[in-house]
Formats: C-alpha cells, sequence, structure tokens
C-alpha cells in the first residue's frame, strides 16, 4: 500500500474514530447477543410443564444454572450464567420458591426469578387421570413425593359417600380428586395437597347439587362417580358421554357384565393401545369382562360432564360401541351389528 493511501486511512480515523470504535464495539456485542439467544434456547432440551425450582441460600448463579440444568430446564449452564451477568441480575436472582415453565428461554427463565418468588403453586389434574397418574405428575412438577402422595390417598375418606368397606378397593380417594387447575401454597403437604383437591370435588357436588340428583335417582355419589369414571376415558368427544353412560346402565340393568377396555387398562397400571382377549381374562376384581357389576371402586377423576352424563343418560336400545379411527364411537344395539362394525373400521 502507498504512503499516499496510508495517509488518507489515518486521516479518516481522525475525522471518523467514534464510528470505528462503533464497530469494534458493536459488532463483538452482536456476535455475543447471537450466540446467547442460540445457546439460551432450551426447547428441544426442556421437560415441557410447570416446575418448582427452589434456590436455596448461599447459592451462586452457577449453582442456579447447575440446578436449572439438572432439573431439565437449562440446556447450557454456561449460557445461562452469561445471561444473567450481561442483564445485570446475576446478584438479584434470591432464595426461595419459583415455578419455571418448561421450554422457556435462559432470558426470560431470568426474567421469571428477577420478578421475585412464588407464593403460591399451580397445577393441573387432567380429567381421567389416577390418584397414581396424579402423583407421579406432582412429582414431576417438583411439588411432592409420589410415594407420599399415593400412601395418602390409600385411606383418605373424609366425606360419608367416599367412604367404603370393600378390600378390593385401591385407593379410597380414587374418583374424587377433582380435574381442576389449582393454586398451591408453597411447601403444602402431600396429604394437604389431597385434601385440597377432594375438598374442591365436595364444593363442586354441592354448587351443581350433584347429591340431590343422586338421591333423585336412586343412586349412591360413589356409584356414579364408579360409573363416570368409566364414561370420562371411553369418551374422547363429550357430546357422547350421555350415550355410552346409557349403554352401561342398560348393561348393569339386565344383568350383562359392563365390559369396559378402561378398567382393564387401570388393572394393568399403564395404557395399553388395543386390549387383547388374553387382557379380558386377567383375574382381578377390577375386570368388568370377568366380573358383572361396578368394579371395587372408580378408576379415575371424571370431570361434571362425565357425572352429570351418568345422572342424565341417553335413553336408547344400544348395549355395545367401537371406537372409530378419529376417537368417535360406532353403536349398535346387537351383538352381529357390533361385530360387523368391528369388521368395518378395521
Amino acid at each position: 500500500m502507498d504512503e499516499e493511501k496510508i495517509t488518507k486511512i489515518k486521516s479518516w480515523l481522525l475525522h471518523n474514530w467514534y464510528i470505528a470504535l462503533a464497530v469494534l464495539i458493536v459488532v463483538p456485542l452482536l456476535c455475543f447477543l447471537a450466540v446467547l439467544h442460540t445457546r439460551g434456547d432450551n426447547k428441544d432440551f426442556a421437560v415441557s410443564g410447570p416446575h418448582l425450582i427452589i434456590v436455596k441460600e448461599g447459592m451462586t448463579t452457577a449453582d442456579i444454572a447447575q440446578l436449572l440444568h439438572e432439573k431439565r430446564l437449562v440446556k447450557d449452564p454456561t449460557a445461562f450464567r452469561l445471561e444473567a451477568r450481561y442483564k445485570g441480575l446475576a446478584t438479584k436472582l434470591q432464595a426461595g420458591p419459583y415455578q419455571i415453565e418448561g421450554g422457556l428461554s435462559n432470558g426470560a427463565i431470568v426474567d421469571v426469578m428477577v420478578k421475585g418468588r412464588i407464593k403460591q403453586l399451580r397445577f393441573t389434574v387432567p380429567e381421567g387421570y389416577t390418584v397414581v397418574k396424579t402423583a407421579k405428575k406432582l412429582e414431576a412438577e417438583g411439588l411432592g413425593s409420589a410415594e407420599k402422595f399415593i400412601a395418602a390417598a390409600k385411606a383418605y375418606a373424609p366425606y360419608e359417600y367416599m367412604q367404603t368397606d370393600n378390600p378390593d378397593v385401591l385407593f379410597k380417594a380414587e374418583g374424587f380428586i377433582y380435574p381442576a387447575t389449582y393454586e398451591l401454597p408453597v411447601g403444602l403437604s402431600e396429604e394437604k395437597i389431597l385434601a385440597v383437591f377432594v375438598r374442591q370435588f365436595d364444593e363442586y357436588m354441592q354448587d351443581e347439587k350433584i347429591l340431590q340428583g343422586c338421591a333423585a335417582k336412586g343412586m349412591k355419589l360413589r356409584d356414579v362417580v364408579n360409573l363416570a369414571a368409566m364414561v370420562e376415558l371411553e369418551a374422547v368427544f363429550a357430546e357422547e358421554q350421555p350415550r355410552i353412560a346409557g349403554v352401561f346402565l342398560k348393561r348393569l340393568a339386565i344383568g350383562m357384565p359392563i365390559q369396559s377396555d378402561t378398567t382393564i387398562q387401570y388393572l394393568l397400571g399403564s395404557q395399553k393401545e388395543i386390549i387383547t382377549f388374553d387382557d379380558t381374562k386377567i383375574q382381578s376384581p377390577y375386570n368388568t369382562y370377568q366380573n358383572p357389576g361396578l368394579p371395587p371402586g372408580p378408576i379415575g377423576s371424571p370431570g361434571m360432564s362425565a357425572i352429570k352424563a351418568v345422572l342424565t343418560p341417553e335413553k336408547t336400545e344400544y348395549l355395545y360401541f367401537v371406537a372409530e379411527k378419529d376417537g368417535h364411537h360406532r353403536f349398535s344395539k346387537t351383538y352381529n351389528e357390533h361385530l360387523r362394525a368391528i369388521r368395518e373400521i378395521g
């Protein structure tokens, strides 16, 4: 490069030094932010759903980052530390409980934690969930021990309609954990969490006058919930619940076994895509293929629509139904019609 060009460059830099300085600062900063954004994306790593994180006194940002990584919320602990430092918040992450949704970016997690510790935890019990599934969900979201919750549910029956002397009942609280979204105080024991769920069930029974509806039908609430749990799990679409309830009640009235696959799933303890003939031969009081009448107790938590479907069933001549591929059901009056429907659906 000749001397004249060098002189021109020096002159330009002398008069435009601020531009050169900006380039030297902005370009590295943009690169840094791009790296933070890329390494701070946790969607392909995190476990979905809310998670309870307890930050203890004395924990450093590195400790918090490692904890978040172990809870499968943060993919790259180093990137999280850099994010907190970049935002000037590394020293503002206070001790206490935090509820963090799986899949948030590092930046979003930092923002959640800086806003402050939580006083209540949000937890959802889905419709149809069993005691065991609810317990596992509680533990997965960091709200308590699945083992302790399951132990508490075995004999918990604070309301008269929950009580039973049937020794085959696995959990007296089964079916009476109301499916809803709850705001639970931080630090609540498994026993008290169960009490909240069951109290919510009772409140809805009172508000919706379900006990009066049971009395009018000459049915016990425990039996209604028992039937409703099967209806809940059989029906993918709520509009079919009254018709399915009608089929089950008709079978009971004529002494025919209920024959619900949902009870087989319950005794197996896991969801099976197809129930086989051999499965229906399993010896268990919960097997409604082998035993007439209702199973010993509910097999899950029915929603209000399923409970109401049992109290106001659709009256038809149908005795059979089989699931279509889209989740709807095809109903039949005779066994031969039922077999034909099975063949046609494939």
